[in-house]
């Protein structure tokens, strides 16, 4: 063997660690800086898309650099360039935000994750994102005999291994700081694997070092590969975004959803840039056939569909549409000499990806439609590339053709059939940040009445003009609910007297301003402009009530902060009724929250919260913090009346004064905690939504 095989075979170990342990870090501190800004947006799915765009951009940045820097500066300049960057990134970094970027109010939440993203890990993630390509390229140069593009693989195994670990090995046993005080050591780590593999590339690179300068025009691949590169990225990218949003809004609420999607979109670059064995254009076109089919099924009979079928075809399908697209990506890759640019085109699809789902589907869409134009596109992708590469002249071909042909149909009788689905009784959908809210008139109870939904969920009710219990609690609040029986035994308690003083986290319809009698002060706290514009719109308990009512606009948590701080007249009741959705706002559920309520209500108060949730059990979390504190705590059960138009319901009723709880209003329907839960306690810093997971949440559970 020759020295100059000795030096490469040296050199290897340390690019593929630097490698690896850079694209590890990269996709670790995605969940983690999600979950740390999570709670502060109000638990919004939207959260997450926002936080990819932001690493998808980043990304296209790190690429574009690593492009540059490889082909307009001599090797010496490129080493001593990037690794500068690289001390300056771990002598300021700061993977958490501070408490000072928490929004004040609702006001464009897109804007400002983007800026706190850019502020706290904006450097580190740019260089991370480089290292790759980068790191390809000076192993291409420095080992011309051999493929740079495996590597590659090892990069997504590397980001793979990041997403699995996070949800199974970190959130569960290390709290916020403690994660981002390992990412920090691991960080350092990586820089000194990374100068080694730069003195490494240095010392092995045989001859003498080429000018700088870009690629030569006569090797530079045409302009319709760049953008067919670009466009097989975007339709990845868009499926992962849109796909992730379908997940959790019709599946589960659980973050590791959003983990589940992408491990399997990394897992399809692994494969296919690891060997050309794992991907035939024809055997993977007719399962993406069956995935395409699959896809309409469900977009046009979810509800029918139970939650443990739908998991496995929405996590196939986005699997087998993100193998096509990086299988092709495989198959069209250049040759070393434009590995960058490759890159580069790459990544700026899955950024147009990323911005077309989280920006522009809310700003041109009123409903979540992109699921069913990512498919649609992809389909006529696929389509485009059997005609132009097998010019359809095989009998199995045209087959073929014709079957994706009709599928790219059905995916557009999907978009039509959900567009149009109950249009007749929808009366209004509007779309923003926060998600899709509909209004409704439908049948309840035998009569008709307005409903307000946002996505799947059931926000509250209202009978129509001329019904006896127009005006009167309904849904969720009903007289033998929790919420309705804290009021009933607080007036009983107050001798039967008005001018409570109330405070409801989460408006919905309104619903719970129909309890308000003259004298009394009903404070909700919504976090989304849509919801109070409709309620004010098409619902009239904030109009008719007999009470004083405010709607205070922001996060509820940091609104109920500043009221304590100041000279608010302490609350009688305090309603949590963010907690029925799928993203629910885990930060109104902590020791520091409960710390905030209880200086927020009366020595007398009762706080109730309400834990009717199909996937998340959250009663050992109420108790748990209850017990924390030595407050008293039961759980209310209440039933469907359709005659008085109530919901079955859980609550959990906790106060300083044990007397009130045993008031027989309440009593008469508690409970404690079911055989074989336990109390448990989540803070800001640490929780983990495995311990809340109900049993069973996949098999039976119907859709609101």
């Amino acid at each position: 063997m020759g020295t100059g095989d000795t030096r490469e075979t040296a050199a290897a170990p340390y690019f593929a660690a630097a490698i690896f342990l850079g694209a590890f870090l990269l996709f670790q501190v995605q969940p983690m800086m999600a979950k740390a800004i999570l709670p502060w947006f109000g638990g919004a799915q939207a959260v997450w898309t926002t936080c990819m765009l932001f690493f998808q951009t980043a990304l296209l940045g790190g690429y574009l650099y690593a492009h540059l820097l490889s082909t307009r500066l001599r090797p010496d300049a490129q080493t001593a360039l990037h690794l500068s960057l690289l001390l300056l990134s771990a002598l300021f970094i700061r993977v958490l935000p501070s408490a000072d970027w928490r929004p004040l109010n609702s006001g464009a939440p897109a804007f400002r994750i983007l800026l706190l993203l850019t502020v706290n890990v904006g450097l580190p993630f740019f260089l991370l994102s480089a290292t790759s390509p980068l790191l390809q390229s000076w192993y291409g140069a420095a080992a011309p005999g051999r493929s740079p593009y495996r590597l590659y693989a090892l990069s997504n195994a590397g980001s793979m291994l990041a997403l699995l670990s996070y949800p199974f090995l970190v959130e569960p046993f290390l709290e916020l700081r403690a994660q981002a005080g390992l990412w920090g050591i691991l960080y350092i780590l990586f820089a000194t694997a990374l100068w080694r593999s730069s003195r490494a590339y240095l010392a092995a690179r045989p001859g003498p070092l080429p000018p700088p300068g870009p690629v030569a025009a006569a090797g530079r691949p045409p302009a319709s590969a760049i953008a067919l590169w670009t466009l097989l990225a975007a339709c990845g990218s868009a499926i992962l975004l849109s796909g992730t949003a379908q997940l959790t809004q019709n599946v589960a609420p659980a973050p590791f959803l959003w983990i589940l999607p992408l491990s399997l979109y990394l897992l399809s670059f692994i494969l296919c840039f690891e060997s050309d064995r794992w991907y035939s254009r024809g055997r993977w076109t007719v399962y993406f056939g069956f995935a395409c089919a699959g896809t309409v099924y469900l977009l046009t009979a979810w509800i029918k569909t139970p939650l443990a079928l739908q998991l496995p075809i929405h996590s196939l399908s986005i699997f087998i549409a993100c193998m096509v697209c990086h299988g092709e990506l495989a198959a069209l890759r250049p040759a070393a000499g434009s590995l960058t640019l490759f890159y580069v085109a790459v990544s700026a699809g899955g950024a147009l990806g990323g911005l077309l789902t989280a920006v522009g589907a809310p700003l041109l869409l009123d409903g979540p439609w992109e699921y069913h134009i990512a498919w649609g596109t992809l389909a006529a992708a696929v389509l485009g590339l059997l005609a132009g590469r097998a010019g359809l002249r095989s009998r199995r071909a045209r087959l073929g053709g014709a079957a994706l042909l009709a599928l790219y149909g059905g995916f557009v009788y999907a978009l039509y059939d959900n567009y149009s689905e109950e249009s007749s009784s929808r009366l209004d959908m509007r779309r923003n940040f926060y998600g899709t809210l509909q209004v409704y008139e439908w049948e309840h109870y035998g009569a008709q009445a307005l409903t307000l939904m946002h996505g799947q969920i059931d926000h509250g009710f209202q009978f129509l003009e001329g019904d006896p219990r127009r005006d009167k609690p309904v849904s969720y609040y009903g007289p033998d609910s929790g919420a309705g029986a804290a009021v009933r035994a607080l007036r009983r308690r107050r001798g039967g007297r008005a001018g409570l003083e109330m405070g409801v986290v989460g408006l919905g319809a309104g619903i719970m301003a129909a309890w308000g009698r003259s004298g009394d002060r009903l404070t909700f706290y919504e976090l989304n402009p849509l919801v109070t514009r409709l309620s004010y719109a098409y619902f009239t308990y904030l109009d008719s009530t007999r009470a004083g009512v405010a709607v205070v606009m922001g996060d509820a948590r940091l609104s109920l902060e500043r009221e304590a701080a100041g000279k608010a007249r302490r609350q009688d009741l305090l309603v949590l009724d963010a907690f029925s959705s799928d993203a629910i706002p885990l930060h109104l559920l902590t020791r520091e929250a409960f710390e905030v309520y209880f200086r927020r209500l009366r020595p007398d108060g009762v706080l109730a919260v309400h834990v009717s949730n199909r996937f998340l059990d959250l009663e050992p979390l109420v108790a748990g913090l209850a017990e924390e504190r030595g407050l008293a705590w039961t759980v209310t059960d209440s039933y469907e009346v359709p005659e008085d138009g109530a919901s079955a319901s859980t609550w959990v009723l906790v106060s300083a004064d044990a007397g009130l709880l045993a008031d027989p209003l309440i009593s008469s329907r508690s409970r404690g905690l079911e055989e074989g839960r336990a109390p448990l306690v989540f803070t800001d810093r640490y929780s983990n939504l495995f311990r809340l997971i109900r049993g069973g949440w996949l098999a039976g559970a119907d859709m609101e």
